[in-house]
Order: structure tokens, then C-alpha cells, then sequence
């Protein structure tokens, strides 16, 4: 659960940003859905299987790290998920960056032009 808490803090930190924060949470509820899928597919596999039959422990040993092996693919999801997320927040921290350079810029000019406007005499 401790992602779910670092998800949550990266959404809430782009609360002056709407688009980017609609951005992260479906990327967030696409993750989701993935996974509940992924489960549902593997509860419905299971489903399926008759139950098994007593076996030697080597057997029972295979049948855990399977039980290893699918848990491994889901800690993969999540991280493959947690990279794009990451992806799209460095993404976005460079286009604010342009723009914040970018209002800067305009701010100057402004500032730059008004100091020229006062400093003229008025012509009427």
C-alpha cells in the first residue's frame, strides 16, 4: 500500500494542474484495471482447474514458486507502471518549466516596457 500513498501524494501535488492531474490518474486507473484484469484472468484459470490431487512436497514446491513466479510479474507491472508515471511527471515538470521561462519572459518585456512608458513624457 505504500505506493497507493505515493500515487496519491503525486496526484494531489499537481492540484493547480487539472490536464496533468487527469493525466496521472488515468494512467493510474489504467494500471489498475490492468492488474484487475491480470487477476481475474488467473482467478478465472484457477477456476477452471479441477482441484489438485495430493502430490510428493517436489511437486508442492513447483506449484509455490509458480505462485512466486506470477507474484513477481505483478511487483514488474507495478513497477513498469510507477516508470511511466515518472515518465509523464518529468515530462510535464519540463513543459512547466518552458512556460514559467516562457511568462517570465513576457513579465520582463512587460516590465522593460512600462519603465520605458514612464519614463517618456506624455504626449497629448
Amino acid at each position: 500500500m505504500a505506493e497507493a500513498g505515493f500515487l496519491k501524494a503525486i496526484y494531489d501535488s499537481l492540484g493547480g494542474y487539472p490536464i496533468l492531474q487527469a493525466a496521472v490518474g488515468a494512467l493510474i486507473l489504467l494500471g489498475g484495471i490492468k492488474l484487475m484484469l491480470k487477476a481475474d484472468k488467473s482467478k478465472d484459470a484457477a477456476a477452471a482447474v479441477p482441484p489438485p490431487a495430493p502430490m510428493p512436497t517436489a511437486e508442492a514446491s513447483q506449484i509455490h514458486l509458480q505462485g512466486s513466479v506470477a507474484h513477481l510479474d505483478i511487483m514488474r507491472d507495478n513497477r513498469d507502471l510507477l516508470r511511466n508515471i515518472a515518465e509523464c511527471m518529468r515530462i510535464a515538470r519540463e513543459e512547466l518549466r518552458k512556460h514559467t521561462e516562457l511568462l517570465e519572459k513576457i513579465e520582463n518585456e512587460q516590465r522593460v516596457s512600462n519603465e520605458v512608458e514612464r519614463r517618456m513624457p506624455h504626449q497629448h
